[in-house]
Formats: structure tokens, C-alpha cells, sequence
């Protein structure tokens, strides 16, 4: 029986700010996020250095936060076993995608025996398309050698079918995953909600900085100017949310220097004073 108490979970993502980049070449500012997936707060934000990736910023980024009992979710790129001892470590839960990056990991599950019934579905339409998930969700196999990857409990398939209803168009996609959570603690529906709730650093965050607070028009582009608004920027939405707003661009219009109501609109009825994320 899967445990009642909501998970408490975690995206790590990266994005390199537009506009930073130099003309001739190079890197520009990347800055490393820790995104609530419930309340869609920054918990932590790091410089990703020239010379450097993403991969090396994990562990400094988490070492500040509180992490028992968290799900950490990211995408194929952190896949790394020492980000898996990591988590494990601080009794922290993990939910990594793999890919073909990860080719022997990716191999060693692709060979795996999966569940012939689809064990939770989605299908979802919109931008003139129709896209259907379909998770399968296996119990890790009793040699750790058959995976050879720390912690993990359970390891899960993801078939994505698409369809352009303009032109007829049809994509299957699949991909793999593991996961330090054990039967008892998440079912097939539970890692496939982690697995789009990681998304919303996309939409929540890198989104709103962008397009709703203008990021992406920016002219401060050199020195540690660009990081710096990010982290302003971060912190006003952080701020906004934790208050209660969902919509930051409505958030904002109501905070300007000529609106003054006593009370908001967009409460969020879901969160609550007690949410440590």
C-alpha cells in the first residue's frame, strides 16, 4: 500500500540566461536551480562556472537544504551513480530519467522483462496534438550487479505516443528510469506525477523569468549583473507564491505602483503554512 502522506519533492535543473552568451563564442551565465514541485519556490540557486557543468554543481547546490526524506527529481544528464550515493546518503529519495547517455544503464533496462499491461496512463491534447503516456513499473532486479547503480528500489518504462492531428503525423517515444522509492512508498501513478511535476521548473520558473519578468529583454548581460536579477527575479516569485498568488504576471500587476487593492484573487487554496518546500 502506497503511504497517504504526500511526497515532498524537488527539481534540479540548469538554464544558461539569454543574451549572456558572447557573440564570439563561448559560455554564458548558467545558473543551477532546486525548485519545490509543490509550492514552486527557489530553494537554491548556484553559479555554473566556465569550464565546467552542471554534473559537478549538484551535490553544492543540495548541501545547503534539508533533504531527509525529499525526492530529488532530475533529468538524464544528473543519471550519475555519485549523485545517487549522494542522495542516499542524506536519506534523500531520488527519481532520475535515463537515456541513451547513460548507454550500459540503458542497455541493462531495456533488456529487462516489463509488465505487458500499461500500469497508469495519460493522455493529454493540445497545440493541435494528441499524446499518450503509458508508465510500467518493475521492482529492481535482486543482484545490485544486474544495475550496478546505488539505491535504487524500482526501475520504470515510459512510451510516449504522439499524434499531429493536422497532419497525421505519428511519434513513439520510450524512455527509462530508477528510483530510490520502494513499492511501498510510490505506485506506477505516483512516479509518473513526480516525473511531470519536474517540469514545472520549466513553466514555474524559467517561464515566468523569461517572459513574465522579462529576462529573456534584459540588457544586463555581463559581470555579475544577469545572476544577480536572476536571483531578485527568483526570489519575487518565490515570494509572491508563498503568499498565496498563482499567477505571477496578475501577482505582479497587482503589486504595481498604481493598484492597490486590500485583497487578492488568486489564492492558492493548497498551500499551507506548515509545506517545508
Amino acid at each position: 500500500m502506497v503511504v497517504s502522506v504526500p511526497l515532498v519533492a524537488v527539481a534540479v535543473d540548469g538554464k544558461t540566461l539569454r543574451g549572456t552568451v558572447p557573440r564570439t563564442g563561448g559560455a554564458g551565465v548558467h545558473l543551477l536551480a532546486a525548485f519545490t514541485h509543490r509550492a514552486g519556490t527557489v530553494a537554491a540557486q548556484r553559479l555554473v562556472p566556465i569550464g565546467t557543468s552542471e554534473i559537478a554543481w549538484f551535490t553544492p547546490l543540495l548541501d545547503c537544504l534539508e533533504l531527509t526524506g525529499v525526492v530529488i527529481t532530475a533529468d538524464a544528464l544528473h543519471t550519475v551513480r555519485d549523485h545517487a550515493t549522494y542522495l542516499t546518503g542524506r536519506d534523500a529519495h531520488y527519481v532520475f530519467t535515463v537515456k541513451k547517455n547513460q548507454h550500459r544503464l540503458h542497455a541493462r533496462l531495456a533488456a529487462l522483462s516489463w509488465p505487458t499491461i500499461e500500469q497508469h496512463t495519460t493522455e493529454d491534447t493540445g497545440h493541435h496534438r494528441i499524446e499518450h503516456r503509458a508508465i510500467h513499473l518493475r521492482t529492481a532486479p535482486d543482484t545490485p550487479d544486474d544495475l550496478d547503480f546505488p539505491g535504487v528500489a524500482q526501475v520504470f518504462r515510459i512510451t510516449r505516443d504522439r499524434t499531429d492531428r493536422a497532419t497525421g503525423k505519428h511519434e513513439t517515444h520510450t524512455w527509462f528510469g530508477v528510483t530510490s522509492l520502494t513499492p511501498e512508498q510510490a505506485d506506477p501513478a505516483c512516479i509518473a506525477f513526480l516525473l511531470r511535476g519536474h517540469w514545472r521548473i520549466e513553466n514555474r520558473l524559467h517561464w515566468v523569468r523569461d517572459v513574465t519578468c522579462t529576462e529573456d529583454t534584459s540588457r544586463l548581460r555581463t559581470g555579475n549583473a544577469p545572476r544577480a536579477m536572476a536571483s531578485l527575479r527568483n526570489l519575487a516569485s518565490s515570494a509572491l507564491r508563498t503568499t498565496g498568488w498563482i499567477n505571477i504576471a496578475q501577482a505582479l500587476r497587482h503589486m504595481g505602483p498604481r493598484h492597490h487593492p486590500t485583497t487578492h484573487p488568486a489564492r492558492n487554496p493548497c498551500l499551507t503554512s506548515h509545506n517545508r518546500f
